[in-house]
């Protein structure tokens, strides 16, 4: 289930003038929203229906009918189950933890199948199967799925060099040939170090590939290509669990289209290590 209501919270403050006033006639009046026509959402908005239009292309639904859609199921959903998503280790009995982290987990899946630009993956594929080398930085959570796709895209003979030390990436931005690429995974977008290593790979002119749940961050307007996931509510004692999910499949998604960009080479490649593995 696509939650409408928490992509507007989560996307409120980055928001035009006009896309807030829609964005608060939502939040206010959901339940009301699901029957009225678009023309009078715009008017109880003081905004136009172009408006409502962009506003769920900018939540990352085709339409107003989608918005709709996906609402209803979402108010449905909440009155059905009940549930808050946030962990409690005092008062949740084991099924109640086990039931939250799966719901979290489906949901964060779903967004993000709804919000990710499909274009923009493969535009990134296309870059990774050409590229001479590709660096890999990610920190924190983000470390662990940046480490494994550097792992995967080696399977295929892809110069992959995973760090998650600024300095040892900015090391090999400066020695950076032309055909190199960046690429970026993180959470935020926000961090110091994160935006230090974008900045300078902007100013070496060395092209930079990012994945994040921030789609207003410093270091994807400074990137050459931004893939978005969502950003889930979820505790932050617990790792951003979600989130992580998040990015492993779309990196594996990844990992994928290039195998399809570079063909039969990516697959014999693969078949091999399958038979000496086995």
């Amino acid at each position: 289930m696509f939650s409408v209501l928490s992509q507007i919270n989560k996307r409120l403050e980055y928001m035009t003038p006009v896309e807030r006033r829609v964005a608060r006639f939502m939040l206010d009046n959901p339940t009301k929203i699901i029957n009225m026509p678009v023309k009078e959402i715009a008017r109880h908005s003081d905004t136009s229906d172009a408006a409502i239009v962009r506003f769920s292309k900018r939540i990352g639904l085709a339409g107003i009918k989608e918005l709709k859609v996906e609402l209803a199921k979402e108010l449905h959903t909440l009155e059905k189950e009940n549930i808050s998503r946030v962990i409690d280790l005092e008062a949740d009995t084991h099924k109640d933890i086990f039931d939250k982290v799966l719901k979290n987990t489906v949901q964060a899946l779903y967004n993000t199948e709804k919000i990710v630009e499909r274009d923009k993956m493969a535009e990134a594929a296309r870059i990774l199967a050409k590229a001479d080398n590709t660096f890999i930085f990610g920190m924190g959570d983000s470390a662990n799925v940046g480490n494994e796709f550097a792992q995967k895209l080696h399977r295929i003979n892809v110069n992959a060099f995973f760090t998650q030390d600024k300095y040892l990436c900015m090391t090999r931005l400066s020695n950076a040939k032309e055909n190199d690429v960046l690429f970026l995974i993180t959470l935020s977008g926000k961090t110091p170090e994160v935006v230090e290593v974008v900045k300078l790979a902007r100013r070496l002119g060395v092209k930079t590939i990012i994945l994040t749940q921030n789609h207003a961050s410093i270091a994807k307007r400074n990137s050459d290509v931004a893939i978005e996931i969502t950003e889930e509510e979820t505790n932050i004692q617990y790792m951003n669990m979600t989130s992580r999910i998040a990015q492993l499949v779309i990196c594996d998604v990844l990992f994928f289209y290039v195998c399809r960009e570079l063909g039969s080479t990516a697959y014999d490649t693969i078949m091999k290590t399958y038979d000496v593995t086995h």
